[in-house]
């Protein structure tokens, strides 16, 4: 019986073997395979990969991030080729790690040299010098400004003076031998005018006026005339007015001497302002359509308060055409751009004082005129531009570059606020022009 149930179980695992999965490579290698074959002893050359003693390896985590000395990684490389000279010789990685450590010493030896060499050097001597430096800049700061103040006075006090002086020079000598009045009222009559009466014809004279758009001229020599005239009367009227004066008020009555009858002797007005001679402009309808936008954009400032309808509605008077209104530009632009300040003369506060075109109406106005006169594209670099209202600033004393405590390049970006001219950039250059 025990024979059989041997049989039967033999059976059993034959057909159980018979019936699996073939034999994986891992089973025939390690079944079938005769290991003996991979089996054998190590050479000499391979002792160096391993180590008679087996440790347990340590993970100390991630690199320090302190970066090592050069010498730190040749002596490693130093370490690795002469432990594995006997598996395999490598000369030339030997001689160049060799190699390597000598220039390194060397440089740590010069670095140390000049290290010494710096710290003998006397510092104390440096900033002795450096704080004598600075202190010498500091008054050189305060010198400069001090200069600058004593300019700013010297310029606010001789602009007053200017015109009273250049009056003065051009008045003909009085005669040797004085005139002997019978009377107490030829005395009067025959007194010169003192300086403070003088300058009552001084201040803006061509602001005189109202602007008659009907007959306007770019000549300004007319001026002379109109001044002579005005002259006369105010003559005539201060010579009446000692006759009901009464007598205790003599000493403050001031009368003008009469014209010469000598033509060489005639009256010349004192700072009056010369038109420059420019050449003329072409009008044409580009200028027309240019003169229309300025009406339209910018009437405002060129002539304050002015009557035309610049809409176009037909609701009032037309503005200028092109001529007059480049008259008017150049009678404007031909003043000195000054800002204006506080009169104290006799006459400033007996009558009220002239208003004259303000700094940015002269600016203006020599700013159109210059791209009017920059035909036939009334364009002009933007730079150029700058130097234009720069040097038209200048005429009134100072740099240019600031009138009245503003910018002279307000100008331009105000007009440009009212579309009246455009900056057009492009080609590294920016040119300015009209918006028409």
């Amino acid at each position: 019986m025990n024979l059989d149930r041997l049989v039967a179980n033999t059976q059993a695992i034959r057909a159980a073997a018979a019936s699996s999965l073939p034999a994986s490579p891992f089973t025939r290698a390690i079944l079938h395979t005769p290991l003996g074959d991979l089996i054998r002893d190590i050479e000499p050359a391979e002792l160096g990969l391993f180590t008679p003693q087996l440790a347990r390896t340590e993970f100390h985590g991630p690199a320090p991030r302190k970066k090592q000395d050069p010498e730190v990684y040749a002596q490693a490389a130093l370490s690795y080729i002469e432990r594995y000279h006997s598996i395999r010789p490598m000369p030339r990685a030997y001689a160049e790690v060799v190699t390597m450590l000598d220039q390194l010493a060397a440089t740590r030896d010069s670095i140390r040299a000049l290290t010494l060499a710096l710290e003998h050097i006397q510092s104390s001597e440096l900033k002795p010098r450096a704080d004598q430096e600075e202190r010498r800049v500091q008054q050189l700061q305060a010198k400069l400004a001090d200069l600058k103040q004593r300019k700013d006075v010297t310029v606010a006090q001789s602009k007053p003076r200017k015109c009273s002086e250049h009056s003065e020079a051009l008045v003909p000598p009085s005669p040797s031998t004085p005139i002997q009045s019978p009377s107490k009222f030829d005395e009067t009559f025959h007194t010169p005018a003192a300086a403070a009466r003088t300058l009552r014809f001084t201040n803006n004279l061509l602001m005189d006026e109202e602007v008659d758009l009907a007959d306007v001229s770019t000549a300004s020599p007319e001026r002379a005339g109109s001044f002579a005239n005005h002259t006369g009367n105010d003559r005539a009227e201060e010579a009446v007015e000692p006759l009901d004066a009464p007598p205790e008020q003599d000493d403050e009555i001031i009368v003008l001497p009469e014209p010469s009858v000598n033509p060489s002797m005639a009256p010349v007005p004192a700072c009056v302002t010369e038109t420059p001679k420019k050449g003329k402009l072409r009008v044409n309808s580009e200028v027309e359509r240019i003169v229309a936008k300025i009406w339209s954009t910018a009437g405002d400032i060129i002539m304050p308060g002015h009557p035309f309808d610049a809409s176009g509605t037909g609701t009032g008077n037309k503005p200028p055409r092109a001529k007059e209104t480049i008259a008017h530009l150049q009678s404007v632009a031909a003043l000195t751009p000054t800002p204006a300040s506080p009169s104290t003369t006799i006459s400033s506060i007996s009558a009220p004082a002239p208003t004259g075109p303000t700094p940015q109406q002269v600016l203006t106005a020599h700013l159109l005129l210059e791209l009017l006169g920059s035909g036939p594209q009334y364009s002009m670099p933007l730079s150029k531009v700058k130097e234009a209202l720069a040097a038209k600033a200048s005429t009134s004393g100072g740099t240019g570059l600031v009138l009245g405590g503003q910018s002279t390049t307000r100008v331009l970006y105000g007009c440009v606020a009212k579309r009246l001219v455009k900056i057009e950039r492009g080609g590294g250059e920016q040119i300015v022009k009209f918006d028409v």
